[in-house]
């Protein structure tokens, strides 16, 4: 490289003309770095720079195009001396900047030099992004919710150091406690092998705590008229850029309109830092797609979409995604990515929508939904419908498809199929409803207070978590409350009683108190366990006549129809 860069070696003494020219020609002779010159002696020490902004700042103090370049340059370069090899620049150049031994501003080019400060390179720092082994990066994970806690958990237990922050103070008491505050298989374990050394919950990222590359996974509510509320996102950005440093990164993961990584994110960022996008940070998003119950397998063999603002930034988030699985997929742009994660949430929640509406028509014609759509499949490459379940729950099927709306019509495009997808499945729940409201008001004596069991309530039961956000079963719990005084009790193995709480409902522990002189006994999800149960034997505990209904058709109607007074439904 040495013999490349004598090209734009220039003295002290040569007129800025001069210099001017050799700047110009850079431009064309790509085995040089464009718009700089470095200043040297007869031996070719290094005594600064000189790059086309300090001739026009120069120009603007009055030096002329026959001065000297000594009048413009910069005596002050960033300078690395003796390294021990390249891919340690960048390390020691976050040293420098953490120490304040260099300003916080904008860093094009790492002048790489000897003992005597000879220039052995010259290095940018995407140059130095590529090069770079990044696990030396130190990671920040703000939100450490179902997305962010697994993701700094599994970074961590590839090699990264990583501190993550939560705005909630019962997550963060939870995690230094070394319990996480939500089901994931595994993450008990994983959060106890690296908490205090690779994985430390930190009150923010300043000094020691200060990272190099940044992932946002907060939540994105929907709000008013089920827009998408971008405050969390918004407050999360802020306190990002307010801590950023050249040379740093910032990996967005939380679901987003199409478009808020460029024009939301990107110029709070710039903003708070000082630092231009792309340049003086690099940013990407890449989209979380990982299943609750399973998000730590998938992390490591899922591929992970990526885009970003430069090839810099896509480059970097693939390095370090590079350490988790074995397939990236970069796409064209942020907004790529961003649609990515819209479109395969939004997918799911049209093909449920077309199953559950099969549902609907099949009974209204007095026909068994499920097995006709088992007989569809059956044998049939073309066809793979879902079964019918009791509506679309879960914090992002409910959302999702709202977000890929609003993005749809910030263009001026009114989307049909997906308004229509969600309101089929949010007709499911009535549907449940309505069956249970029927049977109780002509079977259950006037006057009694009716015991419902829900098995399930977590928003699905395969793989098994405890997130009860957009639970279908709590759905039903609201509507059915018009019965006089219903008595709701619940069993399901993964969520706490406090989740149900609020809603008045009797978590029990062990099924048979549930079961016992149950009026109606629903089944809202397909967890595992409840496949295992000796229905019969407990429904036998049961009211005579009980409502048995399967919605998601996990016992055979024959066997619970056994049971004298046992009436079995599905959808």
């Amino acid at each position: 490289m040495e013999h490349k860069l004598a090209k734009i070696f220039v003295r002290q003494q040569d007129p800025i003309r001069m210099v001017l020219k050799k700047l110009t020609a850079n431009k064309t002779d790509r085995d040089l770095p464009p718009g700089i010159a470095l200043v040297v002696d007869g031996g070719e020490k290094l005594l600064g720079i000189v790059t086309n902004g300090d001739i026009r700042r120069a120009f603007a103090a009055g030096v002329g195009v026959r001065d000297p370049v000594v009048k413009a340059m910069n005596r002050s370069p960033s300078v690395i001396e003796k390294p021990p090899n390249r891919t340690e620049v960048l390390s020691l150049v976050f040293d420098k900047i953490r120490a304040g031994e260099w300003p916080k501003d904008r860093l094009e080019k790492i002048i790489i030099v000897d003992d005597r400060r000879r220039v052995l390179d010259l290095a940018s720092f995407y140059d130095l992004v590529r090069s770079s082994d990044v696990r030396f990066k130190h990671i920040g994970v703000v939100g450490l919710g179902y997305v962010g806690l697994t993701l700094g958990l599994t970074l961590a237990d590839v090699g990264f150091t990583v501190n993550g922050i939560d705005a909630s103070p019962d997550v963060m008491r939870s995690i230094v406690k070394g319990k996480p505050h939500f089901f994931e298989a595994g993450l008990t374990q994983l959060l106890k092998d690296h908490l205090g050394a690779r994985f430390r919950a930190v009150d923010s990222f300043r000094k020691e705590n200060n990272c190099d590359v940044y992932f946002i996974a907060v939540g994105t509510p929907l709000g008013t008229g089920y827009k998408p509320d971008l405050k969390y996102l918004s407050s999360a950005v802020e306190s990002v850029g307010r801590v950023l440093k050249p040379g740093d990164a910032v990996i967005l993961r939380s679901t987003v309109p199409i478009g808020t990584t460029r024009n939301v994110a990107a110029p709070i960022l710039e903003k708070e830092s000082g630092l231009k996008a792309g340049e003086g940070f690099l940013l990407a998003f890449a989209p979380e797609r990982t299943a609750e119950g399973k998000a730590l397998e998938e992390l490591r063999v899922l591929p992970q979409v990526i885009g970003g603002l430069n090839r810099a930034s896509s480059d970097l988030a693939a390095n370090i995604f590079a350490f988790l699985t074995l397939s990236t997929v970069l796409v064209d742009s942020l907004e790529a990515a961003e649609m990515v994660k819209l479109v395969n949430n939004t997918y799911r929640d049209v093909t449920f929508g077309f199953a559950n509406e099969v549902s609907l028509v099949a009974k209204h014609w007095g026909i068994d939904g499920k097995s006709v759509i088992d007989a569809a499949n059956y044998g049939y490459q073309r066809s793979r419908i879902p079964a019918p379940s009791p509506g679309v729950g879960g914090y992002c099927l409910e959302k999702d498809p709202f977000i890929f709306i609003q993005s749809a019509k910030a263009k001026g495009y009114e989307p049909l199929l997906v308004p229509a997808a969600r309101k089929i499945s949010d007709r499911m729940v009535e549907r449940v409803a309505a069956d249970v409201s029927a049977f109780l008001k002509a079977r259950v004596p006037a006057g009694k207070n009716p015991k419902i069991l829900i098995l399930g309530f977590a928003f699905k039961g395969e793989p098994l978590t405890s997130d009860v956000r957009g639970s279908t079963a709590i759905a039903l719990v609201q509507r059915l409350r018009s019965l006089g005084r219903p008595l709701f009790f619940g069993f399901d193995p993964a969520v706490r009683k406090d989740d149900v709480a609020r809603d008045r409902v009797n978590l029990v522990r062990d099924p048979q108190a549930g079961f016992k002189n149950a009026d109606a006994v629903i089944v809202m999800n397909n967890n595992r366990a409840f496949a295992e149960l000796d229905v019969r034997s407990l429904l036998a505990k049961s009211s005579r006549p009980v409502l048995f209904f399967d919605s998601w058709a996990l016992y055979n109607r024959e066997e619970i129809e056994k049971v004298k007074g046992a009436e079995y439904r599905r959808l």
